[in-house]
């Protein structure tokens, strides 16, 4: 297929937001939910459409410039960043659906949330191939408070009995519900991301048509952009929201460092040795995480694009350059937070919440040691052992 030249404007759009989403930052975090009015900007600015596949009424972006989108708007604010990620993520759920249903969700500027759990029961109708009956309670649905779509993973059950494939594992399916036939139960009260609102939500008898939905890891994606083969790429988005929580707290303290007194004397804190010495630090972690993230990403994309999407190497450096950025990103948060003492304390601050927000952030499994474990155990000729490499 000819390639869609990703914009540039997505990125631009996501800078022209900033000032709004910074000004909105405390009310996000307070009411736990993003405003009304930001998610109509950020709708209508295609932020939560910038994986979706033009012919489905999405951006195209190259998977590289939507982590750079999701990264503009964590350094803004880590819930609104999480948020668009997650969206961003849920997209990738569009190549693998029936393009007729996956124009109905996506096709009018609709958000998907949901959680790729198989916990939820999909009973088959007497006619398998006509639809499910979807019934369950998910956790993390991270953007509750605005999806239209949610997208509920659950095993298959035909005529009372879970369904299994020839290996006798049981088949699940996942399946997008809208919000109409959906229960949000408020569960999301943690120490960062609060803004998130990534509550439980549960489904009781839904029918969901058999185009809307697909079983994950088991089928061949319907659309034929090369994003839906390379499954590394999704998650880049992770490495992209730490970088952005990151740059945030970087440039916060630039700020209380060049007008907070320094204790003792009569100088400010930009002037101090070790403020000096913590600082770079924490901006060589950063940095250099994201020279890894996006010049490892680019080069697995670039291979993509040529048809070569099977190099194991080249995915694990992937997987584990996202794991680097977000591991680095908590690293020069700690620092920064520990250099501005008791600056950094108060939630009037925005360097408290950019602290609580990159510490949550980085407990996703997505990103967890067991990414590293399995990036090594490739680089070791082993099998990842892990999904998504």
């Amino acid at each position: 297929m000819s390639q869609v030249v990703p914009s540039p404007s997505a990125i631009q759009s996501a800078i022209a937001l900033q000032p709004q989403i910074r000004e909105q930052a405390p009310e996000i975090d307070q009411r736990r939910a993003l405003p009304g009015e930001l998610v109509e900007a950020m709708r209508e600015a295609g932020l939560f459409h910038v994986l979706v596949p033009e012919s489905v009424g999405g951006l195209q972006c190259d998977p590289v410039v939507a982590a750079q989108v999701v990264e503009e708007v964590a350094a803004a604010d880590g819930s609104a960043g999480w948020c668009v990620m997650i969206a961003a993520q849920n997209a990738g759920f569009a190549g693998f659906m029936d393009q007729d249903h996956a124009r109905t969700v996506w096709g009018d500027g609709g958000i998907v949330c949901g959680t790729a759990r198989p916990i939820g029961r999909a009973e088959e109708t007497a006619t398998p191939e006509h639809g499910h009956v979807v019934s369950g309670r998910w956790p993390f649905a991270s953007g509750s408070s605005h999806a239209d779509w949610f997208a509920a993973e659950s095993v298959v059950y035909a005529g009372g009995e879970p369904k299994r494939d020839g290996d006798g594992n049981e088949i699940t399916r996942v399946t997008l519900v809208p919000r109409s036939e959906v229960t949000i139960h408020d569960t999301w009260h943690t120490t960062g991301l609060r803004g998130t609102a990534s509550n439980d939500f549960s489904v009781d008898g839904a029918f969901v048509p058999h185009g809307r939905g697909f079983r994950m890891l088991a089928e061949e994606p319907q659309h034929p952009w090369e994003f839906y083969q390379a499954g590394p790429l999704n998650f880049i988005n992770h490495g992209g929201h730490a970088l952005g929580v990151a740059r945030g707290a970087l440039e916060t303290v630039v700020g209380i460092a060049a007008t907070k007194p320094a204790w003792g004397n009569q100088t400010v804190l930009r002037q101090e040795l070790r403020v000096q010495n913590q600082y770079a630090e924490a901006l060589a972690l950063v940095e250099s995480a994201r020279s890894y993230l996006y010049e490892t990403s680019q080069a697995y994309w670039e291979q993509c694009l040529a048809g070569n999407f099977d190099d194991a190497m080249q995915r694990a450096k992937v997987r584990l350059a996202t794991s680097h950025a977000a591991t680095a990103s908590v690293r020069a948060v700690d620092i920064l937070h520990h250099a501005m003492g008791t600056s950094g304390i108060f939630t009037k601050s925005p360097l408290e919440r950019q602290f609580r927000d990159i510490h949550t952030a980085g407990a996703h499994v997505m990103i967890s040691p067991l990414t590293y474990e399995a990036a090594g155990r490739v680089a070791l000729g082993l099998d990842a052992e892990f999904p998504f490499f």
